[in-house]
């Protein structure tokens, strides 16, 4: 009777490990950080599921494979040598154990791209750009230039954020949370904030 009442328990544990597995159960990861990411089977996709997504014109955007507790942010290493007075700088970042090319401001701080933003188009205004700084030029300035040689362009637009700086059509950003220079804490924020990546 006793071993009959232990198959039983064994049996019911067995089906509801295999009932969690079907249903893409989620698992948890520490990340380099030491933080911990919550990881649920998701398909490789451009909407921001999946890391080091590449578009057809070759920017690479650094993106989560889910949502990620980034209480202590990501560490960004400037590059060193190139222009110093630059506008725009760059730097290399690990994320999820991968090093990825990132762009900063010259003064240290992670730069960003918006989902929802469409090309030579910033959505990011208003109360979104009080939470996340568009990248401004220096008036006057209708071209910016780079610490390192991109192989995508830097170009200034008018949105309703002022004059824009954009990378290969996308909209930078920086984020008012970040408080120190090197360390990016909005990356996956809302599933829609990503580091500016590109590849060399």
């Amino acid at each position: 009777m006793k071993v009959l009442r232990h198959s039983r328990l064994v049996a019911l544990m067995l089906l509801i490990t295999i009932l969690l597995v079907a249903c893409g159960g989620t698992t948890n990861t520490t990340t380099q950080q030491g933080t911990t990411m919550n990881t649920a089977s998701q398909d490789s996709t451009y909407n921001g599921n999946s890391m080091n997504n590449q578009n057809d014109n070759g920017m690479m955007y650094a993106t989560p494979t889910a949502n990620t507790d980034m209480m202590g942010g990501i560490s960004i290493t400037p590059d060193m040598g190139g222009n110093t007075n630059a506008y725009v700088h760059t730097g290399k970042a690990t994320i999820n154990g991968n090093q990825v090319n990132v762009l900063m401001t010259n003064k240290g701080f992670a730069v960003y791209y918006y989902m929802p933003d469409t090309m030579l188009k910033a959505t990011c205004t208003g109360q979104c750009a009080q939470d996340w700084p568009p990248v401004l030029a220096p008036q006057g300035m209708m071209t910016i230039s780079s610490s390192m040689t991109l192989p995508k362009q830097l170009s200034v637009h008018q949105t309703p954020n002022g004059a824009q700086v954009f990378y290969d059509g996308h909209a930078l950003y920086t984020y008012a949370a970040d408080k120190q220079p090197n360390v990016a804490t909005g990356r996956g924020q809302d599933m829609q904030w990503y580091l500016v990546g590109f590849l060399l």
